[in-house]
């Protein structure tokens, strides 16, 4: 072999840069610690992927940081829906994407919107029951057809919401019921929404088309009520499935399902036929098991009639108007106040006894024999002030003390298959106002329909669900930019520290 063959064949066997590089010990470091940082970023990558798909499929996954937990569902629609033993379809009458992006509405009323569907979304979640499905009428021109109980027409068309539980037991909810908005600002700058009220709407739609057998109410006219005064009560009950209607005294007959009459504030007394007319309903043929709840008057009122039909329940109206001096009780002075429970019977079954009523310009009942139990009262700095006579201060309040006052009794007859009539007497009509039935703060809706559940053999079936609003300041994903932010956080900036991370460790190491 010449000189110039073993020259070549000693540059071919030079050992390869490269290749000892990646034999190195920094090489195998360097590529651990890329390969470590790559695996980490795909577990990341795949982690956000997942929890996207399982919050997609389970609302219920998702964490609501905001102070109010707007975007969760109540404990009680939760323990509602849940029991649901028969099958539920929710229509949504939209395109799913268009509610979800806020129906092009913009800045808070689009988050209202959303939170509307996130919230729908949870609570077809809550029971395999209940399914929930987007129509849009537009492309579904034959969907109404099988509804022809419901007016899609004029002012109608603004129907949002369809709940349909078969055997032709359905309702319809319309886009104002979902949303509360400021009705002052409509002319002016269109809908300000205040808060989202799906929840509530829907929960009511639902125990409305599960409940076949409903209990007929009659609210009793003729008196000089103000029909205003009452919507209150009208409304809570119409929510719990109670079947309610008006019926005059004078010229119409009760409904043959009611088992529960009001009477609420009457200005003029009943006439000798009516007062019959209402003895012989609460009568029942010596059957019983009917109520009727009086509300009277917060102003001197001659109601010698009525008086008479309470007499015979053991059970006196006052002449006056109640008052509270104690800062434990009173709320913004002394006549309007919190009260006190007193028969277990009607509030075994309270979700939460532990909250008063309120009451306002209540007149006091007091208990004339054993017939009659009370149900609220106060006897912490109290007493009633007569209607001839005049308080200029609190000083004179003094004159018109009381040990105890009573602000709402019942009395009842039995026979002997043990069936009962009742007459029950709540002093105060402010107790039954919308703006007090419609508050968490008190229990003036929970113990209403809590009352009426029991005289009904109905059990606990009443629920009160409340607005949901959304404070667009306070931490959590209320709102696009706050998506966005905790989008690049977790997509963005994670991977990206840990992937600078490894390039320095692999740098620090190869520079070894």
């Amino acid at each position: 072999m010449d000189k110039k063959e073993k020259i070549e064949k000693k540059v071919d066997k030079k050992p390869n840069a490269f290749i000892n590089f990646l034999k190195s010990r920094k090489a195998r470091s360097g590529g651990i610690a890329i390969a470590i940082t790559a695996v980490f970023i795909c577990i990341i990558v795949l982690v956000n992927i997942l929890a996207g798909v399982l919050v997609e499929n389970f609302p219920n996954l998702k964490i609501d940081m905001t102070s109010t937990q707007a975007y969760q569902l109540q404990k009680d629609t939760v323990e509602y829906l849940s029991q649901i033993d028969r099958d539920i379809t929710i229509y949504v009458l939209a395109d799913e994407d268009s509610f979800k992006g806020g129906f092009g509405f913009s800045g808070t009323n689009a988050d209202y919107i959303t939170q509307g569907y996130k919230l729908l979304k949870k609570m077809a979640k809550t029971n395999s029951k209940i399914k929930l499905e987007f129509i849009e009428l537009s492309s579904n021109p034959t969907f109404t057809n099988k509804y022809n109980k419901i007016n899609w027409t004029g002012s109608s068309s603004n129907n949002l919401i369809l709940i349909d539980a078969g055997d032709d037991n359905y309702t319809v909810i319309s886009f104002e019921d979902c949303f509360a908005y400021d009705q002052d600002q409509v002319s002016y700058t269109g809908y300000t929404f205040t808060s989202t009220t799906v929840e509530e709407a829907v929960v009511t739609g639902v125990l409305q088309v599960v409940t076949t057998d409903k209990i007929g109410v009659d609210i009793i006219t003729g008196c000089g009520e103000d029909e205003t005064d009452y919507a209150g009560i009208k409304s809570l009950l119409t929510k719990n499935a109670y079947n309610v209607r008006e019926m005059s005294v004078l010229t119409d007959d009760f409904h043959k399902d009611a088992e529960i009459a009001i009477m609420y504030a009457p200005t003029v007394d009943l006439s000798d036929k009516a007062v019959e007319k209402l003895s012989a309903w609460l009568e029942n043929d010596g059957e019983y098991g009917r109520t009727l709840i009086y509300i009277p008057a917060d102003m001197e009122v001659e109601t010698p009639n009525i008086d008479s039909v309470i007499a015979q329940y053991g059970m006196k109206v006052g002449d006056g108007i109640s008052y509270c001096t104690s800062p434990n009780y009173y709320i913004n002075g002394p006549y309007i106040f919190l009260t006190d429970y007193e028969s277990d019977i009607y509030t075994e079954t309270l979700k939460n006894p532990n909250v008063p009523t309120l009451v306002g310009y209540s007149r006091d009942i007091e208990i004339t024999n054993d017939s009659a139990v009370a149900m609220l009262s106060v006897e912490s700095s109290v007493g009633v002030i007569p209607f001839d006579k005049k308080v200029e201060s609190e000083k004179d309040l003094e004159k018109y003390k009381k040990d105890k006052i009573n602000l709402a009794a019942v009395g009842t007859k039995t026979n002997e298959e043990n069936k009962s009539s009742n007459v029950a007497v709540f002093g105060s009509r402010y107790m039954f106002y919308e703006d007090y039935l419609s508050t968490t703060s008190y229990n003036n809706a929970n113990y209403i329909i809590n009352f009426c559940n029991t005289v009904t053999d109905r059990g606990d079936m009443g629920i009160t669900i409340n607005s949901a609003t959304i404070n667009t300041s306070e931490l959590g994903i209320t709102n696009i930019m706050s998506i966005t932010i905790i989008g690049i956080i977790f997509i963005l900036v994670i991977p990206g520290v840990i992937l600078l991370t490894g390039l320095v460790v692999f740098i620090r190491r190869r520079t070894k």
